[in-house]
């Protein structure tokens, strides 16, 4: 007997201690939908960031970049391209190679060179120079430079190549010792045997002057290279005063070697664009932290922003973990009452329904009604009673509802006659009544039905026995009341109505009287 109550205590205190444990995890059924809600979220929107969303920020601030140094480098090909035209048109003028055909120098080159040279505001100096690269006439002048080595290395082989003007590495100007770049065409005979040369010369400091017309950020370190690298600026597009430049060479050498327009060195960011056909490089310098500061202030931005979120969902699972727990308990207290009230109204004869106003269908039921829907209502039996309509149980008028929907009036059928499918009729009570929410809004019909059939035979059987017992009582009484009314009757029916002619109706009246 100990052993068994003892098992019986420990199986009750194991039964409590799950419900104890069921209860205690039930907060979690709410707490992990709402983590995995805002943590997958705000985890993946860090992911994108770090991933998609950088990279497409960063190749969008290189394209900005490349579109940058493009206008640039336009700017600047803009510039030569101007004075390279001029030269092509010289190059072919017939007067030019009749000037430098001539067999002994003579003043027609520098006259001609003034008044070519003052109709082109846009050249800062012109030059001829003999086939070998010795200068005959030039403006500037430089008188002690005549028959002297005029810069020919810089430009002489290219120009010999090539049938059209070509932009040589920039260099000191002999006369002045300024920064130009000299744009020369050779000019042939028709056999093609060079006669000599001709060129115009461009100040740096000229290009520089209109780049700095521009304004850009101050962020962004512009530069343009020559051919052999050289940087043809300074800071604020000022002429470099040094001719050679071993950054610059490297910078070329990387540039020759990277076709996608833009590369890192050194902690920097460059983009170039060519300009052609000039065989220069427009360069865009800047650290690479500050070129991809827009994108680390955003990424930034949404990693606190996802914190907070991250934070706050916590909060939020927390606060919704109480509110799920009194919520639970105030469900189940209703869910019992509910069911309680279920139970009353299943096991209730009478058949109950709601009908939604709107659609007229019955939203619910109990098995009472549904039974009488099939029995009397002609109801199919494989169909459930929520999914027919008003209009589907035929119990009720039709036009009832509508009335009772309009009006408000409640509909009353009392020991209404309906036969079921076996041909037996029964008496049915109907009563429709409209229900109506705090704020007079209509919420459906509640559709009740109560078979009679009993109370209306055992009330039919009572009026017949009282029938019967008062047909009895009456007879009773007049039997006692005149016991010789059976003769007399007798006698009456025996005796003509006129005289007594036939002798047995003489006989029997004699002995009545």
């Amino acid at each position: 007997m100990r052993s068994q109550f003892f098992a019986a205590t420990g199986m009750q205190l194991r039964g409590t201690f799950e419900k104890r444990r069921q209860r205690r995890f039930e907060g979690f059924k709410i707490v992990f939908p709402i983590l995995l809600a805002g943590w997958i979220p705000s985890i993946l929107t860090l992911i994108v960031s770090y991933t998609i969303l950088r990279d497409t920020l960063e190749s969008r601030i290189l394209r900005d970049r490349q579109t940058l140094i493009q206008l640039v480098g336009h700017l600047v090909g803009h510039d030569l391209s101007r004075s390279s035209g001029i030269i092509n048109y010289y190059q072919t003028l017939p007067e030019v190679a009749k000037i430098l055909s001539a067999p002994n120098p003579t003043p027609a080159p520098q006259a001609w060179l003034s008044s070519a040279f003052y109709s082109h505001p846009n050249i800062d100096g012109m030059f001829f120079t003999a086939p070998d690269g010795t200068l005959i006439a030039s403006i500037p002048t430089a008188p002690e430079m005549i028959g002297k080595d005029f810069g020919a290395s810089h430009w002489r082989e290219q120009a010999a190549a090539s049938d059209e003007a070509v932009v040589s590495p920039v260099h000191p100007r002999l006369s002045d010792k300024r920064l130009v770049t000299d744009i020369v065409a050779a000019v042939r005979t028709p056999d093609r045997t060079i006669l000599g040369y001709i060129g115009d010369s461009v100040l740096v400091e000229r290009i520089g002057r209109r780049l700095s017309t521009i304004e850009f950020s101050d962020r962004f370190l512009f530069e343009v290279l020559d051919q052999n690298g050289v940087a043809l600026f300074a800071n604020d597009f000022k002429p470099n005063p040094s001719a050679t430049s071993p950054e610059g060479g490297v910078l070329i050498k990387e540039i020759r070697q990277n076709k996608i327009g833009h590369f890192e060195e050194h902690g920097n960011l460059y983009s170039f664009s060519p300009i052609e056909p000039t065989g220069w490089v427009a360069v865009v310098e800047q650290p690479k932290s500050l070129a991809y500061k827009p994108v680390h202030d955003l990424l930034g931005r949404m990693t606190v922003l996802a914190a907070w979120l991250i934070v706050l969902t916590a909060v939020v699972a927390w606060l919704g973990s109480r509110f799920y727990q009194r919520q639970l308990e105030s469900t189940r207290r209703i869910e019992r009452e509910v069911i309680f009230n279920e139970k009353i109204l299943a096991n209730m004869p009478s058949g109950i329904a709601f009908v939604d106003p709107t659609s007229r269908r019955f939203r619910q039921a109990n098995d009472a009604f549904a039974q009488m829907a099939q029995r009397f209502g002609d109801l199919p039996p494989g169909q459930e009673i929520t999914e027919a309509t008003y209009d589907d149980v035929k119990i009720a008028p039709r036009t009832a509802i509508d009335r009772v929907l309009s009006f408000g009036t409640p509909f009353q059928l009392v020991e209404h006659p309906l036969k079921d499918k076996s041909g037996m009729t029964h008496f049915l009570d109907i009563n429709l009544l409209r229900l109506q929410g705090p704020h007079e809004r209509i919420q459906g019909v509640l559709y009740l039905v109560e078979d009679k059939t009993r109370d209306v035979r055992l009330r039919q059987e009572l009026i017949g026995a009282n029938a019967a017992k008062d047909q009895f009582l009456a007879l009773l009484s007049h039997e006692l009341r005149n016991p010789l009314a059976g003769s007399e009757r007798a006698r009456f029916g025996a005796s003509p109505r006129g005289p007594r002619s036939h002798p047995a109706q003489r006989r029997v009246g004699s002995a009545f009287d």
